[in-house]
């Protein structure tokens, strides 16, 4: 009961805390401070696709995408908006899979993270 209790107070000390598992995502899917975030097993070009995809699912409007290359590790950048929100979505190849970040911005210092949190399931069940 201890080693549960340090684990816990752990997990949630250190920002991220456990939103839900996701089969298809390599991983879980984890709340941050400002998002969420976890790992999809599918290539950054195509998690890019799927979060194109899921923003039109979602109603969100594209405003900016961007790509970089460092060395063997691609980048890639998507953002846009929905009504009051925006959202910006960080993909990063990760091992075999691609690494995903989600934050979507209510004001300059709040956050909608369940929104985010969306958005990332969304990707998820899109990238499979």
């Amino acid at each position: 009961m201890r080693r549960l209790i340090v684990t816990s107070w752990t997990l949630l000390t250190t920002g991220c805390v456990l939103a839900a598992a996701g089969a298809g995502a390599g991983g879980a899917i984890y709340y941050t401070e400002r998002g969420a975030e976890g790992t999809v097993s599918a290539s950054v070009s195509r998690t890019f696709e799927a979060a194109r995809q899921a923003f039109a699912d979602l109603s969100i409007s594209e405003t900016k995408s961007g790509n970089e290359q460092e060395g063997a590790t691609e980048k890639r950048s998507l953002e846009g908006k929905s009504g009051d929100r925006e959202i910006a979505v960080d993909l990063k190849t990760e091992g075999s899979g691609t690494h995903v970040e989600v934050v979507a911005k209510k004001t300059a210092v709040t956050w909608d993270k369940d929104l985010a949190k969306k958005v990332l399931s969304k990707i998820v069940e899109k990238a499979k």
